[in-house]
């Protein structure tokens, strides 16, 4: 099933051939890449690969599909359009044709053309075409840039789709990433007509709910403007807790309030903030954090990054906060976050995706055995062959978020480790210490939370690497090296006795 109710597919992309055809030396076309880089980034985003359904025109691998018949059904069926705008796409009338069919259709649905502030129709840029060159379905649309020009402004160059393996790749395919994952997110909040008729009466959801706990004197003013930007967001805050003086009625009003929110978030810094009356060495903001790990509640703590625990005078607020960064109360779901106070509102903000997507109903995985894939961007590509085997052999793979930083995201591995026996790690063009780095947190956490993790595996995708170099022996868990880094396929045997080991599972 698609995120989108009321469709079969969540995306179409729509794109000129010309664009995909392969340079010498390359074994996918650009547009190729930019599909499976984008497919397994909004996996990542929602959990697991394949529940994100894309159409693409893939008629080299199937001979006999009817290209208007099919392509049009794909449109028709499809709740956003990722339109790939280039020279080529306006020279081809069939692409053109796409974008009126899709614009056309969207228009007389009953969720409109437009969902909040975006369109369904993306507008990706692989050339510097001037707006005023554009189609008429893309006007009004903010374009997504992927070519190389530097100053869009200058008119006279037309300049080429970025290289899939430069950074500059990344970040605008992120920002694509993100603008889909809100609008279909949205989407799949929105039920249609025939839905609703069919359907009895529910009460209204409030929507997604925020507990901003109590803060010291000196993050007011940074709490002020961060629930302003997160109520524009759409985002409901609960604030205003504690009333003064009152020690027990406090700890109701805080409970309830927290027992209601689908998020707390609690910014601390050195200063204890002010002390409850009646609780010795106890004050609002570390209470309201205590009272939501208590709930089980998921949270958020931050604290400036330039926060030294050692100058706190109170000891046990200074043993709380430390307790907090080392992960002693690692039972718990909560992300300790060291940050600057510029990123704070988008870190919430993304941190509340997070929870939302977890907090979304299971898929049905046709009885799947669930792993989990760990990989760095570098190697998506890799990770996205991989996981389509995977798939094809009824192994259904969680897919982790990638970042640069290896100790990042543990509480969103966490989450992933309890519903999963077997680990993955995804080996390429990243560096080793990264793995090993990724492997020592996982198991921190495996540890700590007593996880039934049965094995280990260490996938080594091109370029070529010698296994024997290889230091990845762990004391208390054996890690399984599945060495397909050399540049010809995949070793069929060496493939087949990983799925063997992958499905087999211990008594």
């Amino acid at each position: 099933m698609p995120i989108t109710p009321g469709f079969k597919y969540d995306i179409f992309i729509s794109y000129a051939h010309l664009d995909n055809i392969t340079l010498i030396g390359q074994t996918d076309g650009w547009v190729s890449q930019f599909y499976k880089n984008l497919n397994l980034m909004l996996a990542k985003y929602f959990g697991r690969l394949g529940m994100v359904k894309i159409w693409w025109d893939t008629r080299k691998l199937d001979g006999s599909v009817l290209y208007d018949d099919s392509i049009e059904e794909g449109i028709k069926d499809s709740a956003i359009m990722i339109c790939l705008q280039s020279s080529s796409y306006h020279g081809s009338t069939y692409c053109l044709k796409e974008l009126e069919i899709f614009h056309t259709k969207a228009q007389k649905e009953s969720i409109g053309l437009k969902v909040g502030h975006r369109s369904r129709i993306f507008n990706v840029l692989l050339n510097n075409i001037r707006s005023k060159k554009w189609p008429e379905q893309l006007s009004g649309t903010s374009g997504f840039p992927m070519h190389d020009v530097k100053d869009p402004d200058n008119a006279e160059k037309m300049g080429d789709a970025v290289d899939t393996l430069t950074p500059e790749f990344k970040t605008q395919l992120q920002n694509i990433r993100d603008a889909v994952f809100a609008i279909l997110t949205d989407m799949a909040k929105t039920k249609t007509e025939s839905q609703i008729v069919a359907e009895a009466p529910k009460k209204k959801e409030d929507g997604f709910t925020i507990f901003m706990g109590e803060v010291a004197d000196s993050l007011r003013t940074p709490r002020k403007r961060i629930i302003t930007e997160l109520e524009k967001k759409g985002y409901k805050i609960v604030t205003g807790v504690p009333p003064p003086d009152e020690a027990a009625a406090h700890e109701k009003a805080a409970g309830e309030a927290i027992k209601n929110a689908d998020l707390s978030i609690h910014l601390l810094d050195e200063l204890t903030g002010r002390e409850i009356s009646g609780e010795a060495e106890n004050w609002y903001p570390k209470k309201q954090a205590e009272l939501s790990r208590s709930a089980g509640k998921t949270q958020m703590i931050w604290v400036p990054t330039e926060t030294d625990f050692t100058a706190i005078e109170d000891e046990p607020y200074k043993k709380f906060l430390e307790d907090l960064e080392k992960g002693i109360d690692t039972g718990k779901s909560y992300e300790f976050i060291r940050g600057s106070k510029s990123e704070l509102a988008q870190q919430i903000i993304d941190f509340a995706e997070q929870v939302k997507k977890q907090n979304m109903p299971p898929v049905s995985t046709s009885e799947s055995i669930p792993v989990l894939l760990d990989t760095h961007f570098n190697d998506q590509l890799h990770a996205f062959d991989l996981s389509r085997i995977l798939v094809e052999n009824k192994i259904q793979p969680f897919i982790n978020p990638q970042e640069d930083d290896p100790r990042k995201n543990m509480n969103l591995m966490g989450e992933r480790l309890s519903q999963v026996k077997k680990l993955i790690f995804m080996y390429g063009s990243v560096s080793q210490e990264w793995v090993r780095e990724r492997i020592n947190a996982a198991l921190q956490l495996i540890i700590n939370n007593n996880y039934p993790i049965e094995d280990f595996f260490i996938y080594m995708a091109p370029p070529h690497k010698e296994a024997a170099n290889l230091s990845f022996n762990q004391r208390l868990l054996k890690v399984n090296i599945i060495d397909s880094s050399k540049p010809e396929n995949v070793d069929k045997e060496i493939m087949q006795q990983f799925l063997t080991a992958l499905k087999t599972t211990g008594k």
